[in-house]
């Protein structure tokens, strides 16, 4: 079904402040590791049991104590004789060299914590990128493109056994992950969220080093885009059996005061003898009283695969997710496995319904709501794109204070904790995808956009993409939207898509959207 509406977003919007206060985020999952070796969640509760037996989820923050300096883009003997070894990182399994050599000579960078953007640092020159900011970074300044930054993982004997990862949520751009000497990944978009398993590469109970070389050159955007590690980094360490990376999706149908939540989790089994699990849902209402129970069944797991699991659950008297009252549940994931609880997992969610009608716009909750909205860089004036997590959350509070209620990410997917904010305080986001294409590589940037940010309740629009003007009045144009399309319903049939384009909707691309852009 397609849908018009009548709805603009607003372009060019800008916002600053010098002085705003910093604070933690609240993203979910939302495990940290805490001091005595237990597991603790930011509402408060331990999970002394799990630890004890080393199963326990845990997610800590690798922001501090990492060690930064310039590399060079073209020549090696600048970028500390990285990739000039016999045998190479791709010749050899663990044979990286320069700042990816786990015993290099690291006292000659200086201390950083993240987020972190370098190019807000580089002075101006007429040289550098006009898209940029003049900023002397790119091409003509090789020595300033490249940074690398490197810091040691604590990681204990106790851990062997566990499934260990590091999670990046951004990186500009082109990153080369390195774990002890061992090329683990490299990510091309500095926009795309990634994910490394790192358990078989790591000394359990010894040394072990995360080098990331960033290549900044090539510009992504043609806004300013930073430099850096701009984003969270996260190690995650779980059971063997445990609820996936971004494997909960959460929907809801609304009926006469109660609703219906459909809780799906994927369960992974990493290694292993096989196992008998169970998936079960608890719902956690705003108060925090568990308002409703269910079990997604059981199923026996074989080392290296990985099963859904699904449970309908209802809510008496749900309180709806709203702009004026944007309440917010929890759903809490929990394995088991031959009657052990091995993870716990909690997916933060509101209840509501959204829809575009062709003539009447769009409705929130079955009430026609007028989008009056904004266009928005991450980038904030003086800070760059590294910017703390109490600076998301006051950029829409000041959105809100001036009468926005939508909020355009431009031109990719935004910072998990935007999106956090966005829910918290109660403003509609267009989520948007950086780049289209239908190639197994672009497809996948879109994937993992959807599958990251589905349970959020202030998403009402995937955008595919942006002002794509060499194929968006072309027939090209109009298949690699309809393949996008299909993708991003199969893998959300509650939102639609929109595609924003120049001109009138006569445009391929344009007629091809549910909504239009």
């Amino acid at each position: 079904m397609r849908f018009r509406s009548a709805a603009s977003i607003l372009c060019g919007a800008s916002i600053a402040s010098s002085s705003v206060a910093c604070a933690p985020s609240a993203r979910s999952p939302v495990h940290e590791a805490v001091p005595g070796g237990e597991t603790a969640r930011r509402d408060g509760t331990n999970e002394t049991s799990l630890r004890k037996v080393g199963l326990g989820r845990e997610r800590t923050s690798l922001d501090r104590g990492f060690r930064f300096a310039l590399g060079h883009a073209t020549d090696p003997a600048r970028d500390f004789g990285h990739g000039t070894s016999y045998f190479s990182y791709l010749a050899k399994a663990g044979y990286g060299d320069g700042p990816a050599d786990p015993n290099f000579d690291d006292r000659g960078f200086r201390d950083i914590d993240l987020p972190h953007d370098w190019a807000v640092e580089l002075p101006f020159d007429v040289k550098g990128g006009h898209s940029h900011g003049y900023k002397a970074l790119g091409r003509a300044f090789p020595e300033n493109s490249v940074g690398w930054y490197r810091r040691e993982l604590e990681i204990s004997e106790a851990d062997r056994g566990r499934n260990i990862a590091l999670e990046f949520d951004g990186v500009f751009r082109d990153s080369r992950v390195f774990v002890n000497g061992f090329l683990v990944g490299q990510e091309p978009s500095g926009y795309a969220g990634f994910r490394y398993d790192v358990s078989d590469y790591l000394n359990y109970g010894g040394k072990n080093v995360l080098a990331v070389r960033v290549d900044a050159t090539k510009e992504e955007g043609w806004f300013y885009e930073g430099a850096g590690i701009y984003r969270h980094v996260w190690l995650t360490k779980t059971a063997p059996i445990h609820v996936a990376y971004d494997g909960t999706f959460v929907t809801s149908t609304v009926g006469s005061g109660v609703a219906t939540v459909r809780a799906r989790a994927k369960a992974v089994h990493a290694g292993g003898k096989d196992a008998d699990v169970e998936v079960r849902f608890e719902i956690v209402a705003p108060d925090g009283v568990v308002v409703a129970r269910g079990s997604g069944g059981k199923a026996k797991l074989v080392a290296g695969s990985a099963r859904e699991f699904t449970s309908d659950l209802t809510v008496a008297r749900p309180a709806l997710w709203s702009l004026e009252s944007p309440s917010l549940y929890g759903l809490v994931t929990a394995v088991v496995v031959s009657g052990e609880e091995v993870d716990r997992h909690m997916t933060r969610f509101g209840i509501r319904t959204v829809r575009f009608d062709p003539n009447q716009g769009f409705f929130l909750n079955d009430q026609r709501v007028f989008l009056k909205g904004t266009n928005n860089h991450q980038d904030h004036a003086g800070v760059g794109t590294a910017l703390p997590d109490r600076l998301q959350e006051f950029r829409i509070e000041r959105l809100k204070a001036m009468g926005s209620n939508a909020y355009r990410a431009s031109h990719h997917p935004p910072t998990p904790e935007l999106l956090d904010a966005c829910d918290r305080l109660g403003m509609l986001v267009i989520d948007e995808n950086r780049l289209m294409g239908s190639s197994e590589e672009a497809l996948s940037g879109l994937e993992r956009m959807i599958v990251r940010d589905r349970n959020h309740p202030s998403v009402i629009l995937w955008s595919l993409g942006n002002e794509e003007w060499a194929i968006e009045n072309d027939e090209r144009g109009a298949r690699i939207a309809r393949t996008m399309q299909a993708r991003a319903n199969l893998l959300d049939p509650t939102r639609p898509t929109t595609v924003a384009s120049t001109g009138d909707g006569k445009k391929r691309v344009a007629a091809v959207a549910e909504v239009m852009g």
